[in-house]
């Protein structure tokens, strides 16, 4: 299986001086990330359509071999509950065109109060108008997601329902697709002045993921983002996650400097 690890975002102040060098300009985060990390999740496509000039920006930033995925608009998923969303996917789906050849996957994050009756009409119709370009994971937070009829039904399509760890949603963590995408995303008490150390540990989650993701031999890809709620620290969760795994520890600039001053 190939495993691709990657944080939730790349934009946050308390990387700085812990994943980031300290004099780094935020301008120049991403360009810094992908030489560390292959994929990441643009968590802010959430909250805002992005305008191409950031998105070619991400493009230009990136090298050729790195990944992005990104989740679906609120006003698509939250607000509108996947109903009538014509204009505004491909408004999303055109604000993403700079990054095309770079997109793995487009997220759908839908809100607890979203059950699969009510989304599974609307599903179709989405689904229609996606392309086939992209893979679109479906993160389903209210319990009616993990039944055996959704399951059926998911598996049927070949939707890949989301593996995530997040608070007050108990996931089975149940196979549907040719490929895994899994969210380590923890609960909001950490804030975010606290975020580039771990102050949670959940070796023993992790770990238990671990062993889940050796157990599984039939397919190609998982990709997995860790976000700074999981441990209070994401590239930490990432390194954590790839270790119990037997992959590659990351090393970056910070945790270098750290090393060299033990000595």
């Amino acid at each position: 299986m190939n495993i691709k690890i990657g944080c939730t975002g790349w934009s946050y102040q308390g990387w700085l001086g812990t994943f980031y060098p300290k004099n780094l300009k935020s301008s120049e985060w991403l360009k810094y990330y992908s030489q560390i990390f292959d994929i990441t999740e643009i968590n802010s496509t959430f909250y805002k359509i992005p305008a191409q000039e950031i998105v070619r920006r991400w493009n230009d930033d990136t090298p050729r071999h790195f990944r992005f995925t990104a989740k679906f608009p609120s006003i698509i998923t939250h607000e509108k509950k996947l109903d009538k969303v014509n204009s505004e996917v491909f408004s999303f789906l055109s604000s993403l065109s700079p990054i095309h050849e770079k997109i793995s996957a487009l997220v759908l994050q839908l809100p607890p109060s979203l059950s699969f009756e009510e989304a599974k009409p609307r599903l179709v119709e989405l689904f229609e108008l996606l392309p086939d370009d992209f893979v679109y994971p479906i993160e389903g937070r209210h319990e009616s997601w993990f039944t055996a009829e959704a399951t059926t039904y998911l598996k049927q399509n070949k939707y890949c329902l989301v593996w995530n760890e997040v608070a007050g949603v108990n996931n089975p963590m149940q196979i549907t697709s040719d490929y895994l995408y899994v969210r380590l995303i923890g609960d909001r008490s950490i804030p975010d002045s606290e975020f580039g150390k771990v102050s949670k540990n959940k070796d023993n989650l992790i770990e238990k993921l671990a062993n889940k993701l050796q157990e599984i031999k039939d397919i190609p890809l998982a990709m997995i983002m860790a976000n700074n709620h999981f441990e209070g620290f994401g590239p930490a969760t990432a390194n954590s996650l790839r270790m119990y795994l037997g992959m590659k520890e990351l090393a970056w600039e910070e945790k270098k400097q750290k090393r060299l001053g033990n000595f």
